[in-house]
């Protein structure tokens, strides 16, 4: 991890359009985003670069391009990745009496190259005040987020860390489009961000990875991976539960 960059004070000439990436605002005029973008605040991360404020303030943070994890660290260094957030989404801006996440240290930080802006609480509520659309698309956003959230505990609590990997790679085949029966990681996800989302050892993953090349259900392609046969590794996800 390494510090958090600055924020930039002034708005990117194309902010607005960037907006427009971000599912819950979608249904906005032209001329509505441009004053949204007027208002946020943009930060511009490197990989690795850490996020500050995300679900410790009340802001709303939007990921406008990129890719970001989301994870906590034990004193001793040991880590979890509890969730990746994609482009289009957003996270944070709950009220600080229900945002408090001072026993669980959260670390927002860029797993590529990303661009964030975020806006005052207080231009949330307006927002929502004002745009029925918007809140609709808010509220629906927020049940995805439950509906996530409680499958990840119960693969946690009842897959083995091998299910667990076969159930990742499903979920990554699906985000990258499944065509005749085949999808293309582009690029590979590394071993060690799967072992810290999966509350594994790296060597595990390894291990898994390299059991499913052999099945011929995995192959490298360069710095991508492809799966070779999605339907074979739903199987073997099946079958375990």
């Amino acid at each position: 991890m390494t510090a958090s960059i600055p924020v930039s004070p002034h708005v990117p000439a194309v902010a607005w359009q960037g907006l427009r990436h971000v599912h819950v605002l979608q249904s906005l005029p032209d001329d509505r985003l441009a004053e949204l973008a007027a208002q946020c605040r943009w930060q511009h991360l490197a990989v690795h670069q850490t996020l500050e404020g995300a679900y410790a303030d009340q802001r709303l943070y939007m990921l406008v391009h990129g890719g970001l994890r989301v994870s906590s660290y034990a004193p001793s260094g040991r880590g979890l990745t509890l969730g990746e957030i994609t482009q289009g989404v957003f996270f944070g801006g709950l009220p600080q009496q229900q945002n408090d996440c001072s026993g669980i240290p959260l670390v927002v930080e860029a797993a590529e190259p990303s661009l964030v802006a975020s806006l005052a609480h207080e231009d949330v509520e307006t927002l929502l005040m004002n745009e029925p659309q918007v809140l609709r698309s808010f509220i629906g956003r927020l049940s995805d987020l439950v509906v996530a959230l409680a499958r990840r505990m119960v693969n946690l609590g009842t897959l083995t860390v091998r299910s667990r990997l076969h159930a990742q790679l499903l979920e990554r085949a699906e985000r990258a489009g499944v065509e005749q029966g085949q999808a293309l990681l582009a690029p590979a996800p590394r071993q060690n961000d799967l072992a810290l989302l999966l509350g594994t050892s790296r060597e595990e993953v390894a291990r898994e990875m390299a059991r499913l090349v052999r099945l011929g259900l995995l192959r490298r392609e360069g710095r991508n991976l492809r799966i070779c046969h999605v339907e074979g590794l739903r199987v073997l996800l099946e079958e375990a539960r």
